[in-house]
């Protein structure tokens, strides 16, 4: 998977993304993150074992609100939800059961996003590039990547939308199926929770609120991120 990044010329080089008006917001995020993600005193990550199978790399939404109010400069509860839905919204972490990106202070399972996925990559993937992503899920004959009403209707739109070249996108997709189930099952698991929900923050489901999630005051970021 090879999605264009904002100002990529298609030549394979990586844009500067220095002049992103949000690039110091992302990098303050981006350090709280690598905190978190700290093996001695970060959120606890864990592989949780349920009957007949294992769910990779979680943490749960209480652990991670108590590590932000233990380790970070917030107030109360309100206040590290509220930092937590600001960078879920982002897709620095996301629930691993669930297309709306926010954060509750329960048993709900997370995980975090690969950097490789972070916004400070500056992402602006083409509907082509959505288009592959959903066919390529209808190949795949999960049930925890079964694709959402929502999803099967903009896969119809796009299928419309690009007839001409569908045989081309039905290709790519299958060639990415066929890479992704030589992959270790848990590998796989991780890897496909983090590509979708890397298009839930590009194609989200649309629930409201999100559009003001995304544009917060990051005012405490800046308190927090050099602690």
């Amino acid at each position: 998977m090879a999605y264009r990044r904002k100002g990529d010329s298609g030549n394979g080089q990586t844009p500067g993304c220095d002049d992103n008006p949000n690039h110091i917001v992302y990098r303050k995020m981006e350090r709280i993150v690598e905190r978190m993600q700290d093996e001695q005193n970060g959120v606890p990550v864990k592989t949780v074992k349920s009957f007949m199978s294992k769910i990779p790399s979680v943490f749960t939404g209480s652990d991670l609100i108590n590590w932000m109010m233990k380790h970070l400069d917030v107030e109360d509860q309100t206040e590290a939800l509220h930092l937590g839905h600001l960078m879920a919204a982002h897709g620095y972490f996301f629930p691993i059961d669930d297309h709306v990106l926010t954060v509750k202070a329960d048993g709900t399972f997370y995980r975090f996003q690969t950097p490789y996925f972070w916004p400070s990559n500056c992402w602006e993937p083409e509907n082509t590039d959505y288009a592959v992503y959903l066919c390529k899920r209808t190949m795949q004959n999960k049930t925890r990547l079964e694709l959402a009403d929502y999803e099967a209707e903009n896969l119809a739109r796009l299928q419309k939308m690009f007839s001409r070249k569908w045989e081309f996108i039905f290709m790519q997709a299958e060639a990415q199926a066929k890479v992704d189930k030589k992959r270790d099952k848990l590998e796989r698991k991780v890897l496909d929770s983090q590509e979708r929900a890397f298009w839930d923050v590009h194609r989200p489901v649309g629930m409201p609120g999100e559009a003001t999630l995304r544009t917060s005051s990051p005012v405490f970021l800046a308190n927090n991120a050099e602690h």
